[in-house]
């Protein structure tokens, strides 16, 4: 990335005097806007708002009327929504507001495999049916031309309530509330669909004169304002940041349900732990099952449904992340096979194994990779649907729109979108997207850039200077955290985190000898850097199991010299002695523990010697390798365990290098484990004894639990549950499992070959 270095603001003497703290509180203030004493003001405190009036909304003075009518005459209402969580918050939102004020409500939530985003017309014919006579949608409608006019035709009057793109034309209906019908500028414009619905039923309540409020809907706003990434501005950071108050204080059992099984403190509870807490769950059961699942947990009052109800999305979510990781790993390796593919300004792939539920997710993690669009697609029979995630910069839906001959069906806002197309049309789309973005934003191709909020010394970090910047909270869209700098830094040493080594954490060390730790989220197998950088940051406040700290997370690195340094990094250096090629391995062992008494062997797989496996590795002064290790992080991770000074290299038994010969040695594995263990293992256990990494027993397991005659239940902490029966969970299709275990096992074999220890 290339670094944008802090631009200089001028900021009044009145108004630093006024925000106090560190400067940079009050030049961010600026960088948004907030120039003067009373829009800072009104920024940092959410009492001192001073908020629109939901009527400034056109078409909402008609729909109150509307509602209040079919209110007074008990006329039967529905609520027709969304499965994002966006769309499940405003159906919630809507259904509870309605029944407070005596409606007579219903609700549908389309499923995202059948019927999709919008008003499915075959469902709605349905629930016309039934003798509606009123449809409200949230966070959908806005392209429904077609149904609206069915609905409407039959008599039946429908209120649109939606945030997403303008068409040329607008649909037909009684009322249509989009924020987007207002000016530039206006302080409602930036809504999401349940700030839509918020406003609507506050004008509504307004209306009726009603002395119960609205406040209690703000913990739903707050939900999912986080979770569909709005921009923070105005009366959305206003709502977000009343609806965080009420949050902390729920009590609504369902989202104390979800703030149990997330573990996360009420009291404590920020929006970065709505974004990577709550709403993963919510998504995953819209993405993988039936989001109306969702609209009870967020509306009911019954604690024990709840509950029920919570303990589904944590199982779903579960299910979610390994999916998103089967996508991810076959992503990267098709960029990998084809890297032409990296040409086109938008990355467009796609497979026919792939969920179209979960897609969206890995797009959005790839655009954040690669710095541009990505669309991801599931190919079905003849047609391939999927979705999209952009970057800054690129309206992806302008980007669809200007190819919608080519499309079946799209829809979205500038940074998702959501398409259907023909499979013979994928070639000709990701040309002519490309073209279309590139037309947008033409210097897309250029480096990134990273724009430094400010540079700190490492002595300025502290629990009193982060809660200082957190005055500017909530972070997010419009408002990203401080982005701090700090120079001129070596690298001390570095760890693994996670059950999967995915994350590092660094300790830096500057000129004076200050140390820092610094946290490295998703580092994968990044390179460390081997001389002195700057590094550039954000710094929050930690609870981890109780222990408040200030901590950095890395944004990124720069090299700031070529000299080389000594990293500190655990183990120190050793010696090497390969003797692999020698004529007979196991008299060279015995010699070489008769030479090393502080020696430990670690072999893995069918080895018939006697020694170690990964997980039972210690400190030791000589390391002998019976069984080279099977990739890099296993290998990181035993150098760390033992520390020794001496490395003794052998030729071990030869480890299954086919997919058939891994699956036999499995299945015997799994036979066992049922037969004398209850069926309980970790993936751990199991890939030390077939001597290969965990993503190739959990893609073995799952191929398995294929066959129908094994139950196979991977937790979240590793743990897997194996009993005989079919399963009870839903499994991606073999072809899939087959390839991406073929690919573990491959780069497994090919790195034991090329394997040879540094010193």
């Amino acid at each position: 990335m290339r670094w944008q270095e802090p631009v200089k603001v001028d900021v009044s003497e009145d108004l630093l005097a006024f925000v106090g703290g560190h400067p940079m509180v009050a030049e961010r203030l600026v960088k948004l806007g907030m120039t003067d004493i009373a829009s800072a003001r009104s920024f940092l405190d959410s009492s001192e708002y001073k908020t629109s009036s939901p009527f400034d909304l056109p078409d909402v003075e008609g729909a109150v009327d509307r509602l209040d009518r079919a209110i007074r005459t008990s006329e039967p209402v529905l609520i027709w929504g969304d499965f994002d969580v966006d769309g499940q918050t405003a159906t919630a939102l809507l259904y509870s507001g309605l029944k407070k004020l005596g409606a007579n409500v219903q609700y549908h939530v389309p499923l995202r495999h059948g019927e999709g985003h919008g008003i499915y017309l075959p469902r709605l014919r349905d629930w016309l049916s039934r003798g509606i006579g009123l449809m409200i949608t949230c966070d959908t409608g806005i392209t429904a031309h077609e149904s609206v006019d069915v609905a409407q035709g039959s008599g039946v009057d429908v209120i649109i309530t939606d945030h997403h793109l303008l068409e040329e034309t607008l649909p037909r209906a009684h009322s249509v509330i989009n924020p987007m019908r207002l000016p530039d500028g206006h302080k409602l414009r930036d809504l999401p669909g349940v700030g839509v619905a918020y406003q609507l039923i506050a004008a509504l309540t307004s209306s009726a004169s009603s002395a119960q409020g609205t406040d209690d809907l703000l913990d739903l706003v707050a939900l999912g304002i986080v979770a569909d990434v709005a921009k923070q501005t105005n009366e959305t950071r206003y709502l977000l940041q009343r609806g965080i108050e009420m949050m902390r204080v729920t009590s609504r059992p369902g989202l104390r349900a979800l703030l149990e099984m997330a573990e996360i403190d009420p009291l404590e509870l920020d929006e970065t732990d709505i974004g990577f807490g709550l709403a993963p769950r919510l998504n995953a059961q819209g993405r993988l099952s039936d989001a109306k699942d969702c609209v009870e947990l967020l509306t009911t009052t019954d604690a024990a449904r709840a509950q029920e109800l919570a303990g589904q999305l944590e199982s779903l979510n579960a299910r979610r992340k390994l999916e998103s990781k089967m996508i991810e790993d076959s992503a990267e390796y098709m960029l990998e096979r084809d890297p032409s593919l990296l040409e086109y300004a938008v990355i467009v792939l796609s497979y026919p194994g792939w969920s179209g539920g979960v897609a969206g997710i890995v797009a959005n993690r790839l655009a954040e990779t690669w710095h541009k669009p990505v669309v991801l697609l599931c190919e079905e029979g003849d047609q391939a649907f999927g979705s999209a995630r952009s970057v800054h910069g690129v309206n992806i839906t302008q980007a669809l729109h200007e190819c919608r001959d080519l499309l079946l069906k799209f829809g979205g806002h500038s940074q998702a979108a959501g398409m259907t197309l023909r499979r013979d049309d994928i070639f000709d789309f990701r040309r002519r997207v490309s073209q279309a973005v590139r037309a947008q934003a033409p210097d897309l191709a250029e480096e990134p850039t990273l724009d430094i909020d400010g540079y700190i010394c490492l002595p300025e970090i502290s629990l009193d200077f982060a809660a200082d910047l957190r005055r500017l909270a909530p972070f997010g869209n419009g408002n990203p955290p401080l982005t701090l700098a700090t120079r001129d830094l070596r690298l001390v040493r570095s760890r693994g985190l996670g059950r999967r080594r995915d994350h590092l954490e660094l300790l830096v060390e500057d000129r004076a000898g200050n140390r820092q730790k610094v946290f490295w989220w998703n580092a994968g197998n990044a390179e460390l850097p081997e001389s002195r950088f700057d590094l550039a940051c954000t710094l929050r406040i930690s609870r981890y199991k109780g222990r408040i700290e200030p901590i950095l997370e890395l944004i990124d690195l720069r090299p700031i010299a070529s000299e080389e340094i000594e990293v500190d990094s655990a183990p120190a250096q050793f010696v090497i002695e390969d003797h692999r090629g020698h004529h007979d391995p196991q008299s060279m062992l015995a010699e070489m523990l008769g030479l090393y008494h502080d020696a430990i062997v670690w072999r893995e797989g069918g080895a018939g010697i006697e020694g170690l496996n990964r997980n039972e590795l210690k400190p030791a002064g000589t390391l002998i390798i019976w069984t080279p290790p099977p990739g890099p992080e296993e290998w990181s991770a035993a150098l760390e365990i033992v520390k020794p000074r001496r490395l003794v290299l052998l030729d071990g038994d030869p480890v299954e290098t086919s997919l058939e010969a891994f699956l036999q040695r499995l299945g015997g594995l799994i036979k066992f484990v049922i037969g004398s263990r209850l069926g309980r293992t970790t993936l751990d256990e199991l890939a030390a004894a077939t001597a290969q990494r965990t993503g190739a027993v959990r893609y073995g397991l799952m191929l398995y639990g294929l066959s129908g005659r094994l139950s196979v239940n991977l937790r979240e902490d590793g743990s897997v549950m194996i009993e005989k029966g079919p399963s009870s969970h839903s499994l991606p299709n073999r072809e899939s499992l087959e390839r991406l275990l073929r690919n573990v096992i491959d780069e497994t074999v090919a790195y034991r070959r090329n394997w040879k220890p540094q010193q």
